[in-house]
């Protein structure tokens, strides 16, 4: 079991080393989240951890040229934007959301596959370091310098695409596979998992993909902090997940997959890929199989 994340406490004693730049403060958000920010945030004019940079995976760290929003980059357009944050593959690096925790976990997990040996999400986000009463300030930070890092990918933290999972599947239903070569886990909620609530986007087949489980990423935090590593591990075990052998989680756009992510590897598991497309493009498809369950 490793740490992957830092409470609000422990932060606030480091706040000389996030103003010398020692410590990375990266401020994460999404503009087309679900309207679930906490009122304190939300209704308050912008507010950020002190000398937060922005690591913006909606425009910047992003492939743009994929038909779906928030797709992981290429290691050439990760690597340059991650030049421009001052950004080293050793930073002592912190995530933070304004939610709680809804897409901190998705930039940690993009850090740590490219290769950044030393990222924490905040838990709680930044309402929780709003409700902690540290300081705050109303605008981000510039880069004040660039660096010359080169990305060296995880190779057994990363994300897939559909061919992946389809691929494995096809191992599965010929028998060259066991079903603990591949384990899939679906972050989204249970109705929308078993397909008694249509899906929210438009023209969205409902289900989800064959042999994968449910775990609903609302399930392993309370509000926007992981639950204990007795609890996650509970959650995994009442899955049948075997953290030992390879797990792939998804949903709905490949954001809130992240968590499930992070807390697997939370837990010890050390090949961990997540669906980067998910839902979007696997339920869009006409020919991809799917399951609904009753």
């Amino acid at each position: 079991m490793i740490s992957t994340t830092i409470r609000c406490n422990e932060l606030a004693q480091k706040i000389e080393l996030i103003a010398t730049n020692t410590v990375k403060m990266l401020f994460t958000t999404m503009t087309n989240a679900p309207a679930s920010k906490p009122d304190l945030v939300r209704d308050s004019s912008p507010l950020y951890i002190p000398n937060s940079l922005f690591f913006d995976f909606e425009h910047v760290f992003v492939d743009k040229k994929r038909p779906f929003g928030n797709m992981m980059p290429s290691v050439e357009v990760f690597q340059s934007a991650a030049h421009k944050l001052s950004l080293r593959l050793d930073d002592e690096i912190i995530v933070y959301d304004d939610f709680g925790n809804f897409c901190a976990s998705r930039a940690w997990f993009m850090l740590i596959s490219m290769g950044f040996t030393n990222v924490k999400t905040l838990d709680g986000g930044l309402p929780e370091w709003v409700r902690g009463n540290h300081p705050t300030v109303t605008t981000l930070l510039r880069a004040k310098s660039t660096t010359d890092i080169q990305i060296k990918p995880a190779a057994t933290l990363s994300f897939v695409d559909a061919e992946y999972i389809s691929t494995k599947l096809a191992m599965l239903d010929s028998g060259t596979a066991t079903p603990a070569s591949i384990q899939i886990i679906d972050a989204r909620s249970s109705s929308r998992y078993t397909g008694s609530e249509p899906e929210p986007r438009a023209n969205m087949r409902v289900g989800h993909i064959p042999r994968s489980v449910n775990i609903h990423y609302a399930s392993l935090q309370n509000e926007g902090i992981f639950k204990s590593l007795d609890e996650l591990k509970s959650i995994f075990d009442d899955s049948n997940i075997n953290l030992d052998e390879e797990i792939v989680t998804s949903c709905g756009s490949g954001i809130t997959a992240c968590i499930v992510a992070q807390a697997a590897i939370s837990l010890g598991a050390s090949c961990v890929y997540v669906y980067d497309a998910s839902w979007s493009e696997w339920g869009a498809s006409q020919t991809l199989p799917i399951e609904v369950s009753q």
